[in-house]
């Protein structure tokens, strides 16, 4: 039985993550595997929660924190309050005056204009929520060693679905969902950008077995197979990263690679004084990507991103947006009432057959949906995560430090690309990033498990505990 809870605890976090990728990839598909995804997320939580213990520490309880003001910013913006007290904020007369119309004289209103997307959007949470849960009640030897691997693995599997998806254009059953972009390579997700940016989030974990080849590097036969395939894995997410077609995956390749790289570099006892030219390997690996990819003239032409200043261009769409969140700033509209409140405000001179769904800055929608409650929120969380990250790289390497080090990496994608984007509106994105938010912040060790914790605010155990 204690060899059967091991074999479980290290299959779980990677079970899970393999689910929500399969059912979460889009943001406006998918209701009933979500609900499914949820149904199972809200169990592994509870079983979490009554079963393992130990595992909330003051750094881990840092990152919950944040997820409960997420949550009760949610359920106050549902709370019933008195029509006067409502209409008082701009742009809720006017609803008010539309309800009477219809013959209806509710005695209560609540904040969101937009009261069942917001309560969607509080079950979302359960997903991540589950994911972080995962990889900090289970022993770090047992979750972070599957993670490690897994995650690049699949970045390669959602690679190589959007190559056949090129090459086999003509068979639709290789696309996920039915609203994509059909003739690129999506991947597991609807949209060519995210795609992009899960490879980009995949490729430090790719530094981390890096780090691990040099660690034991002792030139031996299996060593050598060992690096084939961690190049094979970096060639095949920059292939795809490229092949994308993505302007944002472009502009965040370089620094993802340099983070990348440096995680590989992470100093760590190694075995043998040999050392892997990991700069030169990588190098190599991009460039023959790079020339891979715009060299092949069935993956020319690939991307939409639309760099003009038109209504339907992310300049157009951000100033539509400012100028809801000029009239909603102090309470917001309510979470997920975005593409609702985005049509009353649209110039109906330029509505076209393009909808829209989200801003396409992902900042910008959550200060319209949240106000000045979730400004600060926001901030508070931005300000911890780059504290948290900087502390990661600023310290000396040990064996979890590069592991740490390619989480905090792979979280700085989504925080980027969200700035011309809205990656972490897609599930299986934002639990991802959930869980990298766990590995750069749970203990090796917890209480009871033999050892006694370092401080919770270094986040980790002793030294030498095997990965």
């Amino acid at each position: 039985m204690g060899g059967l809870r091991q074999t479980g605890a290290r299959v779980l976090p990677a079970a899970f993550l393999l689910l929500v990728f399969l059912t979460g990839g889009a943001t406006l598909e998918g209701d009933v595997a979500k609900a499914v995804t949820g149904a199972v997320s809200g169990v592994l939580l509870a079983g979490l929660c009554l079963f393992s213990k130990g595992w909330m520490k003051p750094g881990v309880l840092v990152p919950l924190a944040f997820a409960a003001g997420f949550v009760a910013l949610g359920l106050a913006q549902l709370v019933p309050l008195p029509p006067e007290l409502i209409t008082a904020l701009p742009g809720r007369q006017t609803a008010y005056l539309g309800l009477e119309a219809l013959g209806q004289s509710p005695e209560r209103l609540a904040l969101s204009l937009a009261p069942e997307a917001t309560a969607i959007s509080l079950l979302a949470v359960l997903a991540p929520l589950c994911g972080f849960a995962l990889v900090a009640g289970l022993r770090w030897s047992r979750s972070a060693q599957a993670l490690s691997w897994m995650i690049p693995a699949l970045g390669v599997a959602s690679a190589g679905l959007g190559f056949a998806q090129v090459v086999f254009t003509g068979v639709p059953e290789l696309y996920f969902y039915d609203f994509t972009n059909t003739g690129s390579p999506t991947g597991f997700f609807s949209n060519a950008n995210h795609q992009a940016s899960f490879l980009l989030m995949c490729l430090p974990f790719v530094g981390v077995l890096a780090a691990d080849l040099r660690r034991d590097w002792e030139g031996g036969d299996a060593d050598v197979a060992r690096a084939v395939g961690v190049g094979v894995l970096g060639f095949i997410l920059l292939f795809g990263i490229l092949a994308a077609g993505s302007a944002a995956g472009y502009l965040m390749l370089a620094p993802v690679a340099l983070l990348s790289v440096s995680v590989a570099l992470t100093r760590r006892q190694s075995k043998s004084r040999r050392r892997v030219p990991v700069i030169l390997i990588g190098a190599v690996l991009l460039a023959v990507a790079a020339a891979s990819v715009f060299s092949s003239p069935r993956l020319s032409g690939l991307g939409a991103t639309d760099l003009g200043d038109g209504p339907a261009s992310r300049a157009g769409m951000n100033r539509v947006g400012a100028g809801i969140l000029a009239e909603h700033w102090q309470a917001g509209t309510g979470l997920g009432s975005y593409s609702d409140v985005y049509s009353l405000y649209e110039d109906p001179e330029t509505v076209s057959r393009i909808y829209i769904a989200h801003a396409h800055n992902d900042y910008l929608e959550w200060l319209v949906e949240t106000g000045l409650a979730g400004a600060a929120l926001l901030a508070a969380f931005l300000l911890w995560w780059l504290a948290r990250a900087a502390g990661l790289w600023a310290r000396a390497g040990d064996d979890a430090l590069s592991l740490r080090r390619a989480a905090s990496a792979a979280c700085l994608v989504p925080l980027l690309h969200s700035l011309v984007d809205y990656p972490l509106r897609t599930p299986a994105l934002l639990t991802l990033a959930a869980m990298c938010l766990a590995l750069m912040v749970v203990p090796q060790r917890r209480a009871g498990d033999g050892a006694p914790p370092r401080a919770a605010e270094d986040g980790e155990g002793p030294r030498g505990i095997e990965l």
